[in-house]
């Protein structure tokens, strides 16, 4: 019994990868149409539209290419903007009725500002170095006495990161498994893959003069009045983003200049049919790294005057439309 469990395991697993034929997110074959049949198998199709074999032939596998766009968003330590604009580009190709392989790259960029107050960001070389005090801690005497300075300057974190994202994904086809026949107007797929990331941070820290701006007036806000804190930050900002987030200095890996870090994808997609070739694709991505500074911001409110960093890494979203062709 468990032989024979193994062996329908197995067979199914080996039709799925190796099968040619190109099932796509919304596109799908008609078992009559000869145009999708190559030369090598068009005798065992017209041996079937003759009912003398008892198989169709496999289709021919087909390509796809796809241009989307929509709203890259980072989830981290600070509030982000929505809607921001981001835009990818890739190409797929179908191992078999079930899984396709994608090679895509997607370039956007997030926005974010938090309307908490903060002050203990001295570890934070964005905002120390241009100036700011924040809460900090002084040692003096034979028992190296504490003294808690507090900060002079109150921030409001903020951040403009600009995503690159290089992968390679698998995509599960998961409302086709009638195998050839012909695929719903509409159809689901999960993805999931491996790549590289890399970005880059700025932070808006110095006014047009390139002084530090004053936040003190601003009240520190709560989730209720965080619309109306958002606004009164926003009419001290210039928005420029003109000073680099906080980084790890030496110790980041480099791709284009920026810093790149292995990452992996998960995410679901539906693709409606337009027309044989064409379909439109809604998709939501979620990118993981090992990194907590896509957002330029890593330490912790407390202790307070020698910040820890958090225990979190930040991910990055990209929720998006798109039109896909598949070619031959």
């Amino acid at each position: 019994m468990t032989s024979k469990l193994f062996s329908t395991i197995l067979g199914f697993l080996a039709l799925s990868v190796t099968a040619e034929a190109q099932m796509s997110a919304a596109g799908g074959t008609d078992w009559k149409d000869s145009s999708l049949i190559p030369a090598s198998r068009m005798a065992q199709h017209s041996e079937f539209l003759n009912n003398q074999y008892s198989f169709p032939s496999k289709p021919r596998s087909q390509w796809e290419v796809g241009v989307k766009v929509g709203a890259p968003s980072i989830s981290g330590d600070i509030a982000s903007n929505f809607p921001t604009f981001g835009f990818g580009l890739h190409v797929r190709k179908s191992l078999g009725y079930l899984l396709s392989l994608r090679g895509e790259y997607v370039r956007g960029t997030a926005t974010g500002l938090d309307w908490k107050g903060n002050y203990n960001y001295a570890s934070n070389t964005a905002w120390a170095k241009n100036g700011y005090l924040a809460n900090r801690r002084s040692y003096s005497g034979a028992g190296n006495t504490v003294l808690l300075l507090p900060a002079v300057d109150k921030v409001f974190y903020n951040y403009k990161t600009n995503i690159n994202d290089l992968s390679v994904q698998a995509l599960l086809n998961l409302s086709n498994i009638r195998f050839h026949k012909a695929e719903p107007k509409l159809g689901l797929y999960a993805i999931i893959g491996l790549g590289v990331t890399f970005y880059d941070t700025k932070i808006d820290a110095l006014s047009a003069s390139g002084t530090k701006y004053n936040f003190n007036n601003i009240p520190g806000g709560t989730f209720a009045t965080r619309k109306d804190t958002r606004s009164a930050i926003n009419a001290i900002l210039d928005g420029t983003y003109e000073t680099d987030g906080d980084s790890n200095g030496l110790r980041d890996n480099k791709l284009f200049g920026k810093t790149a870090r292995l990452s992996g994808t998960f995410g679901f997609g539906a693709a409606f049919k337009l027309s044989k070739r064409v379909n439109l694709a809604i998709e939501e991505r979620l990118t993981f790294v090992k990194d907590d500074l896509l957002d330029g911001q890593r330490w912790a409110a407390t202790p307070i005057g020698d910040a820890v960093a958090t225990t979190h890494y930040d991910t990055h979203n990209f929720l998006s439309v798109g039109l896909n062709i598949n070619i031959f």
